[in-house]
């Protein structure tokens, strides 16, 4: 077990501090309302916390990286997102990296030389983060955790003051006819004090509206919710900005969601400004987008954590997402297949047309299912179970959902049992079975005239009984080899029984049965002049010729064949020549 220093737990201890400051900083950028105080906080953070010598802040605008902040003075053009550089790879790839050396960097933009390494981490969809340091192999990281840390909060700060702004925005009016809106209109002084209450329906109040009316915020609702409505009237007031926050307030032993939004207006008679808070029961809207949260993480966690490889895909088969097993499977990571037509990457040359009809059937409102054959990125080819089913919703079908299994294995153990059902284990070649099917296939076909062989190893009883089975098993392989080496590629060879071969020969005359039978004989011949064997090998013959005029079975000329090599056995151990 590695030791742990003093330097060590010096150096944790720091960076726990750090992550606390950061922590600290977070919670600080709640209470900032401006993009350029985030800016300011963000690179100060960056300079006197994180101690780096170069920041500099990236903003997206117009396809172009535009510098937003920076800890000094910088003569850069502007540079597009689509163009090679770090930024624009950081920024496309929504990842951080580290350059060690900054200088021999082909992607580095011309930088001043005093600095060698950098390190860039996106900021969302707003842009990229950079720093640079006067050494090579300067950031470690530990440096690009905190780094990131940081750039989380900013970007989180940024996502809040946007939407802030989008929603001030939309919400800048005030209507005349305020009964008849579904909201509650209240008009309040700059110190929190009910001027009047307008609304239709008064079921989201917390008490009557006489009973209201003239009284303080702090008097009528809880501390946490009256302290943030005095704090922005005042703010509203001061600003002339609207403000807005959402809350939760129980009313009459009812838990309701409430969005308040603060607005400055101008009182001709008083000749002063009031407050106009427009508030809106959001309780629907905040139990609907807590189920799609929970519904969005219970996809994400069956979408990521499927064992069966998903992809989904826009009507035109493009891809929009995939999860972890199909990454594994396939080789492929989700930035290569993005937007790009999925069979372009995963169709074999002679599967295309096949794959093509499925995509056609699946944009067509059809459900695919079918087991095919499909590519991996090294080239490689495995079996899979597919099915596809096209995404719909009202409006009709908006894209597709893929789901890939891998069976190869189960694709090769049934290749394997489909040879051994008709494969001899011992010597490979066709078995009993095999060679009855291709007798009974062979009567109704018209590969006259077709010959049967049968070859029985001579004297194979003497050889297991005196040397033993393992011996006799290589005197059975060998003649297979022999046999299969002298047959055609059409020619069925089988082996029948223990020590018995059966071979078809299609479109094979008398004249030519006896040559195949010769050549057997001599090829046994060369084996045994090559083999230093205890016994040589030997093995009787007989054939029989089905012609096509004839009216006998191929099961006869298989048992005239049978005969006929028996009888030349017999010949064999009376010495007489075959």
């Amino acid at each position: 077990m590695k030791e742990i220093t003093i330097e060590d737990k010096a150096e944790k201890k720091g960076t726990e501090k750090i992550i606390k400051e950061l922590h600290q900083i977070a919670l600080d950028f709640k209470e900032l309302e401006t993009e350029k105080e985030i800016l300011e906080i963000t690179l100060k953070a960056a300079e006197n916390l994180l101690n780096f010598n170069l920041c500099n802040i990236l903003f997206v605008k117009e396809e172009k990286f535009v510098s937003a902040a920076s800890s000094s003075e910088f003569e850069e053009e502007k540079r597009s997102i689509s163009d090679t550089s770090i930024a624009a790879k950081t920024y496309n790839e929504k990842r951080s990296f580290i350059i060690d050396d900054l200088q021999n960097h082909p992607e580095a933009l011309s930088v001043k030389s005093i600095y060698k390494s950098a390190l860039s981490i996106p900021i969302g969809r707003y842009g990229v983060f950079q720093a640079a340091a006067p050494d090579k192999n300067f950031f470690t990281e530990n440096d690009l955790e905190l780094a990131e840390i940081l750039i989380s909060h900013f970007t989180a700060a940024l996502d809040r003051v946007y939407a802030q702004d989008k929603i001030t925005e939309q919400k800048k009016y005030l209507s005349t006819v305020l009964k008849a809106i579904p909201e509650i209109i209240i008009l309040l002084d700059k110190e929190g004090n009910y001027l009047n209450i307008l609304t239709s329906d008064s079921d989201d109040l917390v008490d009557a509206k006489d009973k209201l009316i003239g009284k303080n915020v702090k008097n009528i609702l809880p501390k946490n919710i009256a302290d943030k409505y005095l704090k922005y009237c005042k703010m509203v007031y001061q600003e002339e900005k609207q403000k807005s926050f959402d809350y939760r307030l129980n009313i009459k032993g009812q838990e309701k969601y409430f969005d308040v939004i603060f607005s400055p207006v101008t009182s001709k008679e008083k000749k002063d400004k009031i407050i106009v808070s427009t508030i809106r029961n959001i309780t629907e809207l905040k139990i609907n987008e807590n189920q799609l949260k929970k519904q969005k993480i219970y996809f994400e966690q069956l979408f990521n954590n499927s064992t069966e490889a998903i992809v989904l895909l826009d009507n035109d088969f493009r891809v929009l997402k995939i999860n972890k097993k199909f990454e594994l499977l396939f080789g492929f990571k989700e930035s290569e297949l993005l937007n790009k037509n999925l069979d372009d990457f995963l169709l074999p040359d002679d599967f295309i047309k096949k794959g093509r009809e499925y995509t056609k059937k699946v944009k067509n409102d059809e459900k695919v299912e079918a087991e095919s054959i499909r590519k991996t990125k090294s080239g490689g080819k495995i079996n899979v179970y597919l099915q596809g089913f096209p995404i719909k919703l009202v409006d009709g079908q908006i894209g597709i959902y893929a789901l890939y299994k891998d069976i190869t294995e189960r694709k090769k153990k049934e290749k394997q049992i489909q040879y051994l059902s008709f494969h001899d284990e011992m010597t490979g070649l066709y078995n009993r079975r095999y060679f009855e099917n291709e007798l009974n296939r062979l009567n109704s076909s018209r590969k006259y005239p077709i010959t049967i062989v049968i070859g029985d190893l001579d004297e194979l009883k003497m050889v297991n009984d005196t040397y033993g089975h393992k011996k006799g098993d290589e005197y059975i392989i060998n003649a297979a080899d022999i046999l299969k080496s002298t047959a055609r590629a059409e020619d069925v060879v089988s082996r029948i029984g223990g020590d018995e071969f059966a071979v078809i020969l299609p479109t094979t005359n008398q004249k030519e049965a006896e040559s195949f039978c010769l050549r057997i004989q001599k090829n046994i011949e060369k084996f045994n002049q090559d083999k230093d064997l205890i016994k040589p090998l030997s093995i009787s013959l007989g054939f029989e010729v089905m012609k096509e005029d004839g009216h006998q079975s191929l099961s006869k000329v298989f048992n005239k064949a049978d005969q006929k090599m028996y009888i030349n056995k017999r010949r064999k151990y009376n010495k007489t020549s075959y």
